[in-house]
Order: structure tokens, then sequence, then C-alpha cells
């Protein structure tokens, strides 16, 4: 896509740390880059109905504090039907990568991704590529039919300790019951499934122990 004398970028991040890592990378690239950054997608849902709203590049995270990543990817693929669109998330799950390609994304970046790495996926989408970074290659595999790459915890990043009381709470065990059984305080308990839910990209017990039995994780 041919640059303008300013480019601009749609950045919709809600963590004020990565909005300046963005900056960084920006700093590192050819051209004039203007950054138009939205910590919510609300507030950038507005700007995309504005008639005279121009984009170059659009940088989404998923994990918004007000409504899903998805949907903001969504409006802004209805809306500009050939800007390229990359994720930055926090979200390595099967599921939300392929949510985020049907829903017109064009490239899966990690935040953990070094900055010239971000510099380098930002280029090769630019010119028409789908850059997506090496630690979800594996759902490309599964995806193209390769061999049957089974989750285990470190795909998901449970700890033992974590599914250790997944599996209890599963089987209908309290919070506190479960802060006996393990000999650890109520309030780790609860730090434990906070951590969970993160890492699930869940909400509640329920969506909690049907992602881990679909990932093979709990015996019931």
């Amino acid at each position: 896509m041919p640059l303008t004398p300013h480019s601009n970028v749609l950045l919709v991040e809600d963590d004020l740390v990565f909005q300046n890592t963005f900056v960084r990378v920006f700093d590192l690239m050819a051209g004039d880059w203007k950054i138009h950054a939205f910590q919510q997608g609300a507030s950038a849902l507005q700007v995309l109905a504005k008639p005279d709203c121009q984009f170059h590049l659009a940088l989404i995270d998923i994990g918004l504090p007000d409504i899903s990543g998805i949907d903001v990817i969504a409006a802004v693929r209805q809306r500009f039907a050939e800007l390229p669109i990359l994720v930055t998330t926090a979200f390595t799950s099967e599921e939300t990568f392929l949510s985020a390609i049907r829903a017109g994304a064009n490239g899966y970046l990690l935040k953990g991704d070094s900055d010239l790495s971000m510099c380098h996926s930002i280029e090769l989408v630019l010119q028409g590529q789908y850059p997506v970074s090496p630690a979800l290659a594996r759902h490309l595999f599964r995806l193209a039919g390769g061999p049957n790459l089974k989750q285990t915890p470190n795909d998901l990043n449970l700890s033992k300790r974590e599914l250790e009381l997944l599996q209890f709470i599963a089987k209908g065990c309290s919070y506190a019951s479960c802060a006996d059984v393990m000999n650890i305080a109520l309030s780790t308990v609860q730090t434990h499934i906070r951590n969970m839910y993160r890492k699930l990209e869940v909400s509640n017990q329920r969506q909690a122990i049907t992602k881990a039995q679909s990932a093979g994780l709990l015996k019931l």
C-alpha cells in the first residue's frame, strides 16, 4: 500500500505500556506515521462511523475492557475492505486465533514479540503478506491437516497447582474446600482462579471446565 505524507494507524489497545511500545515500533519504520490510539473498542467504533476517517493500518488487541477485539476487527473489515489488520494480543488459544482471522485479521502478533519482530511483521502485512507469531505456528499446522498436535497444559500455560485446583472444582468442591484439601489460603485459591480464567480466556467455572475438558486436561 503506498504511503501518504502521513500514514494513519488505528491502534485499539487498553494498556498504555503497549501503546508506548507501538510508538517505539513505528519510530523504527520508514515514513511518517500518525497513531490514533483508543483504549476502548466503542471509542474506535465511533471514529469508524465517521465518513471521512482514513486509515492505512489497524492494530487491534483482543482483550479490551468494554467489547471483544474480535467485534472491532469485524467492524474495521466491514468499513475498510482492503485495510491491513493486525491482531496484537497476549491470547494464544486456537479458538481466539481462528475467530480473529475469520473476522478479517491479516496477521496475529503476540505482545511478547520484540520491537524489531513487530516492525518486520507490520512491514510484511503492508506488503500484502500474512504474518503470524512463531509461537502460533502449531495452529497453522493443525488447520492444514498436519500431525495431530494434542494440547497440553503447557499450551494453555496452566500450572500444576492450577490444574489440580480446576480438577477439584470440576468435581463440585467449593473454594473453601479446595483451600483445605490443597493446604493453601482461600485468597490463594481465588488468585489461582483469576489466573486460570485469564489463561483460558473464560469468565466463569463452567466455561473453564468445558475448555479444559476439550483440551484433554481434566479426568472426570
